[in-house]
């Protein structure tokens, strides 16, 4: 990971220097190593979006806790603005079958990752990742309703592939696509 990560995440430009560590084991650490390996593996970390969102815990973790310096996180008491909420999901909306990144939803009002993700999660009660991919699975379902192919589907509501759609569609509703058209 890189210092520009950690410079972002704080709105620092000084040089973070982190602390070796020998020998220690850190739960947060390993669980989202072991997220972001599960991800590769099974996706070819297909999804950025949530991979930033584990990146950016990482790296606020790695400052806070191993950090020669102590960073001081500069919080808004408030979550994000109605007209902020708006221009969020409109860009969502209107991107939804891209493979959108937490750099660029953010940009949409000019903050950093790390500090978007917050406020986002305080402002609409989940976080980011989640409501992307619930509005990918709504589009989904009108997509399916109105007969295109899985595959088809899973291309225009921004999944990578076929199997990733399947695994977050049955996550999502409790069904496959497949399941599901045959419902219809």
């Amino acid at each position: 990971m890189t210092s520009k990560l950690f410079v972002s995440t704080f709105y620092e430009s000084a040089n973070v220097e982190i602390i070796p560590q020998f020998k220690l084991r850190d739960p947060l650490i390993q669980q989202i190593g072991l997220a972001l390996k599960s991800e590769l593996e099974l996706e070819g970390l297909s999804d950025r979006l949530y991979a930033e969102s584990m990146a950016n815990a990482l790296a606020v973790h790695l400052l806070k806790r191993y950090s020669l310096r102590k960073y001081k996180v500069h919080e808004r008491v408030v979550g994000l603005s109605k007209l902020e909420i708006k221009q969020v999901i409109d860009y969502i909306h209107d991107n939804l079958e891209q493979n959108l990144t937490l750099l660029e939803i953010a940009a949409v009002i000019q903050t950093s990752p790390y500090h978007f993700a917050r406020l986002f999660k305080k402002s609409l009660g989940i976080t980011p990742h989640q409501y992307v991919i619930s509005k990918r699975i709504e589009r989904a379902k009108q997509l399916l309703e109105e007969h295109n192919s899985i595959v088809r589907v899973a291309e225009k509501v921004g999944f990578q592939s076929q199997s990733h759609f399947t695994k977050m569609f049955r996550k999502y509703t409790g069904m496959t696509p497949q399941t599901y058209k045959k419902l219809l």
